[in-house]
C-alpha cells in the first residue's frame, strides 16, 4: 500500500481551504498543535482513524506513532484490520505498535464485550504513550459520534454531563476530528483515493448506537429538522462549557468545605460550612462528582445521586454505601467518606502499669505508647495526640483501651462530641471511671479534677495513616 504524503506546499488547495483551518484550530484549542513531543494515534483502520492519521502526518509537523489494538472479536476481519493498519503505518513511515488481546476472555465481572474492549484498548494506548514519552493520544471520534452519543445518553437517561457527549479532551486523550462530520471525512479520503476498512458490525441494528445512527437520526432529519446534527452538537458544546464552569466552581467549594481527614476517613467535609453556602442541589451534586473523581470512585447513577442529596439535605445521622466498603456517613458536624476496613471484634486491652511501666502496641490502626511517671502531679492534661492522667494513690494503676462504642455501652457515656460513625473503631483510654481520654478529640473525663498524686501515666496515640503524626 502506498499513500502519498504531501509536503506543505503540495497539499491540494481544497484541503487547505476546507480542512486545514479547522484541524489547526482544533489542535490549538486542545493544546497539541504546537508541541514538540510525539503523538500516539490510535488507528483502527476505519475511515475516521485513517483520515486522522493522514491529517496528522500531512497537516501537522510533529512525530506520529501508530498504535493498533487487535481485539480478537471479529475473527479473521480483526486480523485483516491489523495487517491493513500495519501497512498504512509503514506507508506513512510511522513507528507501529500492536497488541492482540482475546477481549472476551478478559472481561471483568459485569462488563460487556464492548466495554471491555474499550477499557483494554485505552490501557494499551496509554502504555504506548508512556513508553514513548508521547504528549498525548489522538483518537478518531468525530462530530457525528458526538451527536450519536448525546442522543444515546438522552434515551438512556442523563443529566448535564451526558449532554456533553464525547469530551474533546480528557487527560492524555485528544480528539482532533471532533469538529468534522462523517461526510467530511469520507469526502477527504475519496478525494485522496485513500482506502479504509469497514467494520461489518457497524450495520447491525441490534446495537443501540447503530440503530441511532442508521434509523433515528435520519428520521429526525427527514421528519423534524434537517439541521438536527448541528443543533445537537451546539447543545453539546453549551453543556460542556456549563459543566466546566460547574466543575471549576465545585473545586473551589470543595476547597472551602473539605477539611483534613480524621482516622478511618478518606475525605471529610465540614457540614456546617456546606450549609452556610446554601447551595442548590445541582451544585452539591457537582461537588459530589468532583469528590468521586478525586477518589477514583465509580460514578453514581442519577437515582442514587438524588438519594444522597436527599440524605444530605434532610437527615442528620445517615449512611450511604457508595461502592464495596466505601460509605458516606453524615452527622451534625461532618460528611465523611469512609473505607470500613475496621476490625469488628476489637478486644479490650488492660495494661498493668505496675508490671509494665512503659511500652508500645498497635490497636486497630493506632500506634500507642505509654509511660508511668513518678513525681508530684495535681492535674491531668489532655491533648489531641497525647495526655497525662494522674493516678489516685489509693487505686491500682491499670489503664484499659477499648472502642468508644463499647465504652458507651459499658459505662453509659454518651460521647456526644464524637461522630457516631467514629465510635465503632476509635480508642478510649480509661483509668478507672474517674479518668478517661479520647485522642484527637482531646476530650474525656477528669480534665478539671485536681488532687495531689505521686504518679501519672503519659499516653501517646497516633493513627498510623494520619498525616498529623
Amino acid at each position: 500500500m502506498i499513500i502519498k504524503v504531501y509536503l506543505s506546499k503540495d497539499i491540494p488547495k481544497w484541503i487547505m481551504d476546507r480542512y486545514y483551518p479547522k484541524f489547526k484550530a482544533t489542535g490549538e484549542r486542545q493544546g497539541w498543535w504546537n508541541i514538540a513531543d510525539s503523538v500516539v494515534a490510535g488507528i483502527s483502520g476505519g475511515p475516521d482513524s485513517v483520515a486522522l492519521l493522514w491529517m496528522l502526518v500531512s497537516l501537522w509537523r510533529g512525530k506520529v506513532i501508530v498504535a493498533h489494538f487487535e481485539h480478537g472479536i471479529r475473527g479473521r476481519e480483526s486480523i485483516e484490520d491489523a495487517v491493513f493498519v500495519r501497512d498504512l503505518a509503514f506507508s506513512f513511515q510511522c513507528p507501529f505498535f500492536m497488541e492482540s488481546v482475546p477481549v472476551p476472555q478478559l472481561r471483568q465481572k459485569g462488563e460487556g464485550i464492548e466495554e471491555a474492549a474499550r477499557r483494554l484498548r485505552y490501557e494499551f494506548l496509554e502504555k504506548i504513550r508512556s513508553e514513548n514519552k508521547a504528549a498525548c493520544i489522538a483518537v478518531g471520534h468525530h462530530n457525528d459520534d458526538l451527536v450519536e452519543t448525546v442522543l444515546f445518553n438522552v434515551i438512556r437517561g442523563t443529566g448535564l454531563r451526558g449532554l456533553q457527549g464525547i469530551p474533546e479532551k480528557r487527560g492524555y486523550i485528544v480528539r482532533p476530528l471532533i469538529d468534522f462530520t462523517r461526510r467530511e471525512i469520507i469526502d477527504l479520503l475519496e478525494g485522496l483515493s485513500v482506502n479504509w476498512r469497514e467494520d461489518s458490525t457497524n450495520v447491525d441494528t441490534n446495537y443501540a448506537r447503530n440503530k441511532i445512527r442508521l434509523q433515528l437520526i435520519p428520521l429526525l432529519e427527514r421528519e423534524y429538522n434537517p439541521k438536527i446534527r448541528k443543533h445537537i452538537a451546539f447543545l453539546s458544546r453549551q453543556a460542556f462549557e456549563t459543566a466546566n464552569l460547574l466543575e471549576n466552581e465545585a473545586a473551589k467549594i470543595n476547597g472551602l468545605v473539605g477539611i483534613k481527614p480524621l482516622p478511618y476517613t478518606k475525605a471529610l467535609w465540614d457540614r456546617k460550612a456546606l450549609r452556610s453556602l446554601n447551595l442548590p442541589a445541582l451544585q452539591i451534586a457537582e461537588c459530589l462528582r468532583k469528590q468521586q473523581r478525586d477518589m477514583h470512585l465509580t460514578t453514581l447513577s442519577s437515582d442514587r445521586t438524588e438519594l444522597l442529596l436527599k440524605l444530605i439535605k434532610d437527615k442528620i445521622n445517615w449512611r450511604f454505601q457508595w461502592e464495596g466498603k466505601v460509605e458516606v456517613c453524615g452527622d451534625k458536624n461532618f460528611i465523611a467518606w469512609l473505607d470500613w476496613d475496621v476490625n469488628d471484634r476489637l478486644i479490650d486491652v488492660p495494661i498493668d502499669l505496675e508490671s509494665r511501666p512503659s511500652g508500645t502496641f498497635s490497636w486497630n490502626g493506632w500506634e500507642i505508647s505509654w509511660e508511668l511517671l513518678e513525681g508530684k502531679f495535681t492535674q491531668s492534661k489532655f491533648g489531641t495526640h497525647q495526655c497525662r492522667l494522674i493516678i489516685d494513690n489509693q487505686e491500682s494503676a491499670v489503664i484499659r483501651v477499648m472502642s468508644a462504642i463499647k465504652a458507651r455501652k459499658t459505662f453509659g457515656w454518651n460521647l456526644e462530641f464524637m461522630s457516631w460513625w467514629a465510635k465503632r473503631g476509635w480508642p478510649i483510654f480509661i483509668l478507672s471511671c474517674k479518668m478517661w481520654w479520647v485522642p484527637i478529640y482531646g476530650e474525656g473525663k477528669g480534665k478539671n479534677v485536681i488532687w495531689p498524686s505521686s504518679r501519672a501515666v503519659q499516653i501517646k496515640a497516633h493513627y498510623q495513616k494520619d498525616e498529623r503524626m
